[in-house]
């Protein structure tokens, strides 16, 4: 029996063991790096006071930070809320939480242990599962820098051992797309509904099935009645991609008397919908103070605008690097659609947007772009085609997640 091949003559055991060799190597060096820099390094100063600051043990410590504290006490209490002006967990999607309630039950009543092994085996998952879907549609040798382009971002270290959602849900992603590519709709929507129950943005993956689902029965040519006309029964299976939201707003609804409660809490974080968010005012009133925290940065001096000038000067650089990447992400939609499809340029904008109209000043556009899987691909295709470039974005890029992984782990808040 002859092994699987890619389109350019790659094996598919030879291409998803590179896939797992670049997941480890990479797992394993931030690693030391977080454990390093959380036992040797300085932490943040305003990390000591934060409200969410989390601890964990010596071991997977430099995990748990900030969301972790909130997904642990779901894990271990369930959900509350007292005030829609005050902050609250039913902010947070169920998926997670319940996935580590459940596992750390198994582990012991380890919670934060089992948050930790998911986000490891969710990453694993997703990385296997990116290698296969870049490589039918570019070939092994631009597959293979897609996932060097994925593990090495300066922001993958959600794929490694992080208790935040985000690698659960691109799992749940990639693994809905796949099972439709290869003619499973309901197996497809019950998977996506895993990713609907993991983060808000599972509508985008809702919307990309249903178009995907059009486009394999010929697409949108001879106008809406005709491909309605082509679709199968079976195909309105990717609708149950739907249940993992629409059962978490009931649940929301019942609780507490407010399907919508998770998305209306927003506004005790500071994101309120509006021209202030959208126009991303709080952004540029920190540009303004970056003259003054710089000056009480190398000065030493205290001035009005803040007591720790160093970590608001990162916070700031952070935020206008994470935009520049999501900025990048919605440019690359175009791109994406004539690469892999309509299906997948829709999914790719719709998971983005979000971050750009729903974020005050971009923080947290890193960690989201991790879901927009076609960007990375479409990335891997650029790098493979010019060895110049990617000589000089590699090492820049994995040099960032060394940096960042540093900062996050000793609980400076880049992402």
């Amino acid at each position: 029996m002859t092994a699987a091949v890619t389109s350019t003559g790659g094996s598919v055991a030879d291409d998803r063991r590179f896939a797992l060799g670049a997941w480890a190597v990479a797992a394993v060096g931030l690693w030391v790096v977080a454990l390093v820099s959380w036992h040797l390094l300085p932490t943040d100063p305003l990390a000591l006071d934060a409200e969410l600051r989390f601890v964990g043990d010596n071991l997977i410590g430099p995990w748990t930070s900030f969301d972790g504290g909130w997904y642990l006490s779901i894990a271990e209490r369930g959900y509350s809320f007292t005030s829609i002006d005050a902050q609250a967990n039913v902010a947070f999607f169920p998926a997670y939480p319940l996935a580590m309630r459940w596992v750390g039950w198994l582990l012991g009543g380890q919670p934060l242990v089992a948050g930790v092994l998911i986000t490891l085996a969710a990453g694993a998952g997703s990385v296997v599962l990116f290698s296969r879907w870049s490589a039918e549609r570019l070939g092994s040798p631009a597959a293979r820098w897609a996932v060097v382009a994925l593990v090495a971002y300066p922001y993958a270290w959600y794929l490694f051992g992080a208790t935040y959602a985000d690698a659960l849900f691109l799992v749940a992603a990639l693994g809905a797309f796949t099972l439709l590519d290869r003619g499973h709709p309901v197996w497809a929507g019950l998977v996506g509904a895993v990713a609907t129950a993991t983060r808000p943005v599972g509508l985008a993956l809702v919307v990309g099935l249903v178009v995907l689902a059009v486009a394999r029965r010929g697409g949108l040519s001879g106008g809406l009645r005709a491909a309605w006309g082509r679709l199968r029964p079976a195909d309105a299976g990717v609708l149950l991609a739907t249940g993992g939201l629409l059962g978490w707003m009931a649940y929301q609804w019942s609780a507490f008397g407010d399907p919508l409660l998770f998305s209306r809490i927003q506004s005790a974080w500071g994101q309120e919908t509006g021209p202030q968010t959208w126009f991303k005012l709080d952004l540029f009133a920190r540009l303004r103070a970056v003259p003054c925290h710089a000056q009480s940065w190398l000065t030493g001096e205290v001035t009005t605008c803040g007591t720790n000038p160093g970590s608001d000067l990162l916070y700031t650089a952070g935020i206008v690097f994470q935009g520049g990447l999501l900025l990048a992400g919605l440019v690359a939609v175009p791109w994406v659609v004539r690469r892999f499809g309509v299906a997948y340029g829709v999914y790719t904008a719709l998971v983005l947007a979000p971050a750009l109209l729903g974020s005050q000043d971009f923080q947290g556009a890193g960690r989201y772009l991790l879901a927009a899987f076609p960007v990375f691909a479409l990335t891997g295709g650029i790098l493979a085609d010019r060895p110049a470039l990617r000589r000089v974005v590699v090492p820049v890029s994995i040099v960032l997640a060394v940096v960042l992984t540093s900062f996050y782990a000793r609980g400076y808040y880049v992402a």
